[in-house]
């Protein structure tokens, strides 16, 4: 339950500055998970070595969390946020398709199924703990307007 813990500490983070904790670290995740899936295959430093498929499927947990969180807390479409677990899964699912089309074109990089899936997978989890944030944050809510 610690993990509900700072994920509730986070939300709290969200909601004092949105443009700050929220709008800015998304669009800059975004933009580094293009630029790194824009270098070619052999040019791809050490540093991001690792297991392929592990990750595809951090990026898109953390995409999926940022996200998730963007849409539920913007107040400007009111569908976006009542729906924006279903909205994440289809942003981050057509995205991650776009990025696997997108290597096609870049020399050392290929299209890959697996690395979809790996990218499916991460943002469900993604979204199924901002969900969870997102619930439990409503339970201490409603605790807090009981007691008064």
């Amino acid at each position: 339950m610690r993990l509900v813990f700072y994920g509730i500490q986070l939300y709290k983070l969200f909601l004092s500055n949105k443009r700050k904790f929220l709008y800015l670290p998304l669009g800059l995740y975004w933009l580094i998970i293009f630029i790194l899936t824009s270098i070619p295959g052999g040019s791809i430093p050490k540093v991001f070595g690792g297991v392929d498929k592990l990750k595809h499927f951090g990026a898109y947990f953390v995409l999926a969390i940022l996200l998730n969180f963007t849409l539920y807390l913007q107040n400007k479409f009111p569908l976006l946020s009542k729906k924006s677990m279903l909205f994440t899964f289809l942003i981050t699912l057509f995205y991650g398709l776009f990025d696997e089309v997108h290597q096609i074109f870049i020399p050392g990089r290929s299209f890959d199924w697996w690395d979809l899936v790996a990218d499916v997978v991460g943002s469900l989890l993604g979204i199924l703990l901002v969900k969870v944030i997102i619930a439990e944050n409503s339970n201490n809510i409603t605790k807090k307007v009981e007691q008064t």
